[in-house]
């Protein structure tokens, strides 16, 4: 059995965007009016569940020591959304986003602009599934800072 490559920055953000289109598929079965949690939650189907498992982890065992603080917030994640919590599913998602930020400025990886955009735009998704946040919940330095 041969090692898995660790996964290059990319790849992280790539399997980060997986997560959040499964969450924004399950949110889009929300209806409008809902502002607070749902009694029960909306159980997403056993093959979305499968496929959050398997990036969950396909992230544990291939990315690399920088990432791995990341491993714990995507668990909690899987939990809620598990059981049907989507608006319990974005917080950690959204500390994700402060953690990568945060390695970002310590040096630890580095983010082109490009995916410093998508990190970006993975804010604004996650910011777009609870309804009501009128305010970011994350207040990310704008991109000339990381």
């Amino acid at each position: 059995m041969t090692p898995q490559k660790e996964m290059d920055t990319a790849q992280v953000l790539d399997a980060f965007g997986e997560l959040i289109a499964a969450l924004a598929s399950l949110a889009a079965q929300v209806p409008a009016t809902s502002f607070s949690a749902i009694p029960g939650g909306i159980r997403p189907a056993e093959e979305a569940i499968e496929k959050y498992e398997t990036v969950v982890y396909r992230f544990r065992d291939q990315a690399g020591p920088p990432y791995r603080v990341l491993y714990a917030f995507y668990v909690d994640s899987l939990e809620a959304f598990e059981a049907g919590r989507i608006f319990d599913a974005v917080p950690p998602l959204l500390q994700v986003i402060e953690r990568l930020v945060d390695l970002h400025k310590e040096e630890k990886v580095c983010f082109n602009s490009t995916e410093q955009n998508r990190i970006r735009e993975f804010q604004q998704r996650l910011e777009k599934i609870l309804p009501e946040a009128s305010k970011p919940e994350v207040d990310l330095p704008t991109p000339e800072t990381y």
